[in-house]
């Protein structure tokens, strides 16, 4: 059998079969990469709760977007509009809330964003998200609300 295998492999279809099939199976890997923990279930849940307070009057509590825009889903960030975390993060910390930008506590900051990627999908981990690391990311933010 494995004599068989060698054999057919030396013919030029078949190298090109095989190349193609070697190529798919690593671009299928990538593409199912884990998504980044990068904050905690409870900085997730404090961000909700200073979410609802400072920024929901405009991007919605379901953060679907009312004056402001959706903050969750591919029409916020989908994969071709190659978003990273500090990029988001950098228009959060600076531009809100509207009206009094940049009036919040880093810590508050570093919350909301937090909230923001669990309601997108992000998965949380053991490590809190600060407002230097998110300021940093290079994590790509990529909706996976459909």
């Amino acid at each position: 059998m494995l004599e068989r295998l060698s054999r057919s492999l030396r013919r030029p279809h078949a190298r090109l079969l095989a190349g193609l099939v070697a190529a798919t199976g690593s671009v299928a890997i990538a593409a199912a990469a884990p998504l980044p923990a990068l904050y905690t279930k409870a900085q997730a849940a404090a961000g909700h709760a200073t979410f609802e307070a400072h920024c929901s009057m405009c991007h919605g509590a379901n953060l679907q977007g009312i004056s402001g825009p959706a903050l969750v889903g591919q029409g916020f960030a989908s994969a071709s509009n190659n978003y990273t975390v500090a990029a988001i993060f950098d228009e959060l910390s600076q531009q809100m809330p509207a009206g009094a930008p940049g009036s919040l506590s880093h810590k508050d900051y570093a919350d909301i964003m937090a909230f923001i990627l669990s309601r997108n999908g992000y998965p949380a981990g053991g490590t809190a998200l600060t407002y230097a690391a998110a300021g940093a990311s290079t994590a790509k933010l990529v909706s996976q609300v459909k």
